[in-house]
């Protein structure tokens, strides 16, 4: 039986969206010491949301449907779809390693807390970065045919760049603070390093269904053309 390609892109969507912001959550649990251990409640969620996704993934590239040119746009997004899930994977190793590093101390997270403000603010940026590449693809067929609508100076680009921005002075008050060892500050650089990561994550999966995009646009005038 066909079914409508729209539908399951869109839960396909919905589903990245879920899962950003369960990562949300997870690191404001983090950095807020996680004392209710909150974290593994989130690497579990996230699970069971990659499981969805690979799921939705299958019946994406296997399902049948009534429109001519989903067969088309399937494959063109093999390899976003691809992308996205490196970037779910990412999420969920970072969430499990939160959830040991919590529970190997006792105390909490050592994260000095006048640095917390900014690394909240550095997470809101990575995942504005993703909200606005799902936002931007829906309706789910709208941008096969055009550009994505939407306020293009706030599109994933800038705020990848946004989140490189908040990374580098984060990375100058972690290292030019005295009253750090230089363990802590390794670490503490390698949790924002890590986080701005997801924003690189967005934007390349932006440019890869942008390039699938104009493929189809020129596939399509071709065909117009005869």
């Amino acid at each position: 039986m066909s079914r409508s390609i729209e539908d399951d892109l869109d839960r396909y969507l919905d589903a990245v969206a879920d899962a950003t912001a369960i990562f949300r959550e997870a690191v404001d649990g983090y950095l807020q010491t996680d004392k209710d251990g909150s974290c593994w409640q989130q690497a579990r969620k996230i699970t069971e949301k990659m499981r969805t996704l690979d799921d939705l993934q299958q019946h994406l590239e296997t399902g049948v449907y009534s429109q001519a040119s989903a067969g088309n746009l399937i494959s063109g997004m093999v390899d976003p779809m691809t992308g996205v899930s490196r970037l779910l994977k990412d999420m969920k190793r970072q969430i499990t390693s939160f959830a040991v590093e919590s529970d190997l101390s006792r105390s909490g997270v050592c994260i000095p807390q006048h640095l917390v403000p900014d690394m909240l603010q550095l997470t809101d940026e990575v995942c504005a970065a993703v909200d606005v590449l799902v936002a931007g693809y829906r309706p789910s067929l709208q941008w096969w045919k055009e550009a994505p609508s939407g306020d293009e100076d706030r599109g994933v680009s800038w705020h990848e760049s946004q989140a490189d921005r908040l990374s580098m002075q984060l990375l100058k008050k972690i290292f030019g603070d005295d009253a750090l060892e230089i363990e802590a500050k390794l670490t503490l650089a390698r949790f924002v390093e890590e986080i701005d990561r997801v924003a690189d994550h967005a934007e390349a999966i932006d440019r890869e269904l942008c390039a699938t995009r104009m493929a189809g646009q020129t596939t399509a005038d071709a065909r117009d053309s005869h």
